[in-house]
């Protein structure tokens, strides 16, 4: 369940609260990548056995010793941990690039409609910063042509 949660603020179509930018996503990811990463090589080399007074009273006759048996969950979750992580970071590429042909077209619409008036004023703003007088067709934005 808490995987499922974690995955749905990644990669979740559902509306959320407050929407969390991609790259803050794929920072979390990789973030909790690492923790697994680091969390299974601990329990594979570890020596003492987490919370041994407990499983010890559990007295289980059946199964491999109890620090066998941790090291192969650390094997697990270090050699297969990764493998939704990797998916879900493809899967956060791919949103992550529609949203940003989803932004350009809007922008490029944007520009369809004003002339380009936002380039306009950048090539103004940089003329005036060179100390040249704005070119006539730079200040409102007309394109020109035949050259």
């Amino acid at each position: 369940f808490a995987g499922y949660l974690f995955s749905w603020v990644l990669i979740g179509l559902d509306p959320r609260p407050a929407p969390v930018s991609q790259p803050l996503r794929l920072i979390t990811l990789l973030g909790a990548m690492a923790f697994h990463a680091f969390f299974g090589v601990a329990l594979l080399a570890g020596s003492t056995l987490l919370a041994g007074d407990y499983f010890g009273r559990l007295d289980l006759t059946w199964g491999p010793n109890l620090l066998a048996d941790q090291r192969l969950a650390g094997g697990i979750a270090w050699g297969i941990g990764d493998v939704p992580a990797i998916l879900v970071a493809v899967i956060l590429a791919i949103e992550w690039s529609r949203e940003d042909d989803r932004e350009a077209r809007r922008l490029d619409r944007a520009a369809d409609r004003d002339g380009d008036a936002q380039l306009a004023a950048y090539n103004a703003m940089l003329a005036r910063l060179a100390g040249k007088p704005p070119d006539a067709d730079e200040a409102t934005g007309q394109r020109r042509t035949g050259e």
